[in-house]
This record gives C-alpha cells, structure tokens and sequence, in this order.
C-alpha cells in the first residue's frame, strides 16, 4: 500500500521514562497500512513553527483497534511541542514510509535484538510480530539487550520483562544493570553464552550501529539495521538523510543510499562505515527528534 495522508487523534500521552512519552494514537488507516520497523512523518503543529515534520517510528501498531502507539523522547523544540499535546488534539500524519523489518526464514532459530536508547521505540513491535509467528521458538530464544545512558531513561522492566523474552540491561553511567555501553554487554553476554543468533536486529545511535554491524560482519550473521539519519521530508526528496553505501559490484563510483527512500532497514554490509568514521559520522542524532 502506498503513503497516504491521516488525521490521527490523540487518545492517550503518558511519560514513561525520563523526557520519554508513549502517545497512542487513533488512527485506523496507518493502523491497517504499517508494518515493524517502519516510520512516519508527523506534524507537530500547523503553522512556520516548527516548519518540517518529525518522523517517529511505529512502537505498536493495533490494526484491530485502529491504533498506534509513538515512543518519543523530547530532544528540541518539535518533540517539546509534542509533549504539550493533550488527549483529543489532532495531528497530521504522511506514511508509512520506508522499509521494515523482514522475520527469520528459520522461525526456530535464536534472535538477537540490540537496543540503544529510544532505538527500542520500532523493535518493540518487532519482538511482538516475532512472538506472534514464532513458530517453534521460544520466547527465550529472542535476546533483546537494551541500554541506555542512565536508568531513568529505560523504560520499566514490566514492558519487556513480562513477554517472557532474555532481556539484558545495561546503562552507560552503571546506574542500573551492566556497567558499560550496550554494545559491550551484546559481545560479552554472546560469547559467554555462546548466543549465535539467526539474524540480528538492532536501532539506535549511529555510533552503536557501527560496532553492531562490525561485529555481525565478523561474525558472518544477517542483519538488520534501523538506521538514523538528519531526516527532513521523509520521502526521499531533500537528500539530507544520505550514507555512503557499498557500490553495486563492478562499480568504482560512490554511491549513497537515503535512509528514508532506501531504508530505514539495511544490511551491515550495505554501508561502508568506515567512510562515516574517517569523514565524521554525524552525530549519534536520533532519527525520532
């Protein structure tokens, strides 16, 4: 189905983390329409202030209910105005845009999910589609490690803890869980428990994807990415949300992809991180800003 435009009200907004809200919307065609690992483009208000839309992951989609559910964290002015947003207020939304998450083609093997801060708002209707079609895996077998920079950026242990899924926490400054960056507690935990999973997901900061793709690159592991990027429409238009890619083979000349129009959801294999590295990744910018 293509993108449309909806009129989503707003049924629900509540703080579940610090400067974290989980909003639910009413919005029944984007509900039908949107699959994991998608995004849309909101906006926020009418009128010059703020002039572009925001694009926000689907955290939940209920197509039955005809609702969704946003996680966001107020990061600048857009994502402030949003948070003032009562129950009953109307937003425009364009969407679903982009690509989104394909499920194992071996529904018993192990996955792995790696979390970096609001990068779990999409993987959160990830995990569910996977305990929906898991076939013969269990819900043990899906390893989602969540992190982030303190604990009260988390969200409670109950949103996740209660699915029944290996959960394994871990904040920067050791405030809750291991003591450490995510990605360290990803390495660590898969080799000690000698986790070799099917296929391995995982949202956040650039500067976290980095280490995730080199380790499912050395690891010879399927991955998928929900890569973040500077996005300003969403469609493929502007350019601004461009990476350097690998070259289609044969091929000398550069080449890019736009995380909006091609993505959000790449291989590791697709992005040559090192050009990010060497020429200055952007900044661990969320894409849900």
């Amino acid at each position: 189905m293509s993108k449309f435009l909806e009129e989503a009200l707003i049924l629900e907004q509540r703080e579940v983390a610090q400067q974290t809200y989980r909003l639910r919307l009413r919005a029944g065609r984007m509900a039908e329409a949107a699959c994991a690992g998608q995004f849309f483009m909101l906006q926020v208000r009418e009128g010059m202030d703020p002039l572009l839309r925001r694009p926000f992951s689907f955290h939940r989609i209920h197509p039955g209910e005809g609702n969704i559910e946003v996680l966001y964290r107020v990061v600048g002015r857009g994502t402030w105005w949003l948070s003032r947003c009562a129950p009953q207020t109307r937003l425009n939304l364009l969407g679903p845009l982009g690509n989104g998450f394909q499920l194992p083609r071996n529904a018993g093997s192990p996955v792995a999910i790696v979390a970096g801060g609001i990068g779990i708002a999409p993987l959160c209707e990830l995990i569910h589609r996977l305990l929906a079609s898991r076939g013969t895996l269990e819900a043990r077998d899906i390893h989602l490690f969540y992190g982030a920079r303190s604990a009260g950026e988390l969200l409670p242990e109950s949103d996740l803890e209660d699915l029944g899924i290996s959960v394994y926490r871990g904040t920067d400054d050791g405030s809750l869980g291991y003591d450490g960056f995510v990605t360290d507690l990803f390495r660590k935990t898969a080799e000690e428990k000698h986790i070799k999973p099917s296929v391995l997901y995982a949202c956040g900061p650039l500067a976290m994807q980095y280490h995730v793709a080199r380790w499912a690159l050395e690891h010879r592991v399927p991955s998928q990415l929900s890569l973040e990027s500077l996005m300003a429409c969403g469609i493929g238009a502007c350019l601004g949300c461009a990476l350097p890619a690998s070259a289609p083979a044969g091929s000398t000349a550069d080449h890019y992809v736009h995380v909006c129009k091609d993505g959000p959801i790449f291989g590791a294999e697709s992005i040559q991180w090192h050009k990010i590295q060497t020429h200055g990744a952007p900044p661990p910018i969320f894409l849900y800003s």
